[in-house]
């Protein structure tokens, strides 16, 4: 190790070992911490060095593989060989070589992976071992949900997202918070329950799902092959405990694609807000673009800018020559940010859209198609309450949001006919037996929507409204739609009392359980609840300590989950190693 790195792990230690935890520990829990104190200084180099190789797995689950819809969905956009479905692999090869990646790491830490077909990988502990063939779930276990698949890259990033890198006490890298770094935390926890001798009336086990940041397949495909915990932990969301989600209304939206918008995409991910956006304006001159740019309302002229597009195949390089109209492409700037804390973020795709709906850019008959889709995808891209497509609503969990997250063409490939509502809009066989559209009908945009419903509403009756709103937009139709229920237990529960008094007593600290719109594998299990371990939004937290839990100068949603420059503080995760240590305990001893 260097020098530099022995200064920063020495340093990290000192902090870990002078917390302060208050007078409402019992000794023995003061005593456990200090135990923990010094284990996670033996072990810090190790999490870091794990956590890298696992960064570099760019997990992204292709829920396609969990169907039988044959070898043109497997192959996607990939073009060439289909590669077909494989019943090991259900979530995609990418989270299977996450899933071997994570399973050997578990192995060298003397913990013995399960691997749950395909969907999910576990390690348990029980009476100090470690064992393949312990029980699954029931009442004799406490469960760590996390899961190892993580959203696309996406754009805005200024360092390496498949990497990991180190800035101070700071990590970066896709999947750090969301949710490689608390899934290393969980196995860590394991290994302090084995190697610290801590007796236990139930088995704990750390699950770590595959297909989370998608339709939630991977703990579908658990639940079919094996029972739930008594209790679950999910650790995939912030502090203290959250007892309460939004209902998840995922929707794709098409409309036509005419003119500018044939070659148009945006966004990675339903649930992500775009960061950057982008359109080729071919036929338009660069005096046309700048002079709608210097007449537009104010707020758009410094989040858009244009450029010259470079040489296109036939050596045209963006001047007019021989009579030929210039190609400009122009750029939107937004703040990307997660689909459920939208606060502090902007939707590239609506900037981009009300730009050439409102800069006159898009005047006069030739153009009149494509500024009819451009209002469309205004009007769609900027209601980010609902408000414009009739969904608006609120409780006492806040009020409902939503977010146009990608916009892609619609591909129909030769020989096959575009099914509504199939897996992902995937093309199928025309013999699947389903309503078609012909091949030949002209492009559509396919708009990737997510809305979280406050968790008194029905999903249901927003559906209603949704559909008559988008009835009324000539052009604009409903192709998919997919509701996930909102989730509550009651806050007054044994296990989130005892949870909320761990919290607070580790931190001498009185914080209550929330709700949020972030959803989390605690929605598909009976008895769970959300509980951290992000202190992104708790920086009061994090500081009481002396760990700041984002940069200086990071505003809340940059660098957060599915932003760009993801980052965690590595001194965090290893405090809330210690916090789960004391709360598993705790709530050994209540259930």
């Amino acid at each position: 190790m260097s020098a530099v790195g022995l200064a920063a792990m020495t340093e990290m230690t000192k902090t870990v070992r002078s917390e302060d935890h208050g007078a409402h520990l019992s000794a023995d829990e003061r005593a456990l911490m200090a135990k923990a104190d010094v284990w996670l200084d033996a072990h810090a180099e190790e999490f870091e060095e794990t956590l890298s190789r696992w960064v570099a797995v760019p997990s992204i689950c292709d829920d396609r593989y969990a169907g039988i819809a044959g070898a043109a969905i497997a192959a996607g956009d990939a073009g060439g060989e289909a590669e077909c479905p494989s019943a090991s692999t259900p979530l995609g090869p990418a989270v299977a070589q996450m899933f071997d990646t994570a399973a050997a790491d578990m192995r060298a830490m003397g913990l013995q992976p399960s691997d749950h077909a395909g969907y999910a990988l576990s390690a348990a502990v029980e009476d100090g071992e470690s064992r393949a063939d312990l029980p699954v779930g029931g009442d004799d276990e406490i469960a760590l949900i996390s899961h190892l698949d993580v959203v696309p890259a996406g754009d805005g990033w200024t360092r390496a997202p498949f990497r990991l890198t180190r800035e101070g006490e700071f990590v970066f890298g896709r999947g750090v918070q969301d949710c490689k770094g608390p899934s290393l935390v969980n196995l860590f926890v394991l290994r302090m329950l084995r190697e610290l001798h801590v007796p236990m009336r139930h088995r704990v086990r750390a699950l770590m799902g595959g297909g989370e940041e998608t339709c939630m397949n991977d703990l579908r495909g658990y639940l079919r092959h094996e029972r739930a915990a008594k209790f679950s932990v999910v650790t995939d969301g912030p502090f203290p405990v959250n007892y309460g989600q939004k209902g998840i209304l995922q929707m794709v939206l098409s409309m036509p694609a005419p003119g500018i918008w044939r070659h148009f995409t945006a966004g990675s991910a339903a649930n992500a807000v775009p960061g950057e956006a982008s359109i080729l304006l071919s036929g338009f001159a660069a005096g046309q673009v700048e002079a709608a740019l210097a007449a537009a309302p104010a707020c758009y002229r410094n989040v858009i800018r244009w450029e010259l597009s470079a040489a296109d195949d036939s050596g045209y390089n963006g001047f007019d020559t021989a009579g030929k109209a210039p190609s400009v492409t122009l750029h939107a700037q937004g703040v990307a940010g997660h689909a459920a804390f939208q606060a502090g973020t902007v939707n590239a795709i609506m900037l981009l859209a009300g730009f050439l709906s409102e800069s006159g850019l898009l005047s006069g008959a030739d153009h009149a198609a494509e500024l009819a889709t451009a209002r469309a995808l205004f009007a769609i891209a900027k209601s980010t309450d609902g408000r414009g497509l009739r969904i608006a609503c609120a409780d006492e969990s806040g009020p409902l949001t939503f977010n146009l997250g990608k916009v892609e063409l619609d591909k129909v490939e030769p020989g096959l006919t575009k099914i509504e509502g199939g897996e992902d809009g995937a093309a199928q066989p025309e013999d699947a037996g389903q309503s078609q559209c012909p091949v030949g009908s002209p492009s559509r945009l396919l708009l990737h929507c997510d809305s979280r419903y406050p968790v008194s509403v029905n999903g249901t009756n927003l559906e209603a409204g949704l559909r008559a709103a988008v009835d009324a937009m000539p052009g604009v139709r409903v192709e998919s739609l997919h509701d996930e229920p909102a989730y509550r237990i009651d806050p007054n529960s044994a296990a989130c009392v005892t949870l909320s008094r761990a919290f607070n007593d580790f931190f001498d600290a009185d914080k209550r359980p929330f709700t949020m719109g972030g959803g989390t594998h605690s929605r598909l299990l009976p008895q769970s609840v959300t509980f951290g371990a992000d202190f992104w939004y708790m920086d009061d937290i994090a500081r009481k300590v002396g760990r700041p839990g984002k940069p200086d100068g990071m505003s809340a949603d940059e660098g957060g989950a599915h932003s760009a420059d993801e980052c965690v503080n590595l001194r965090n995760l290893l405090t809330a190693a210690k916090l789960y240590l004391l709360a598993l305990t705790r709530l050994d001893r209540v259930l």
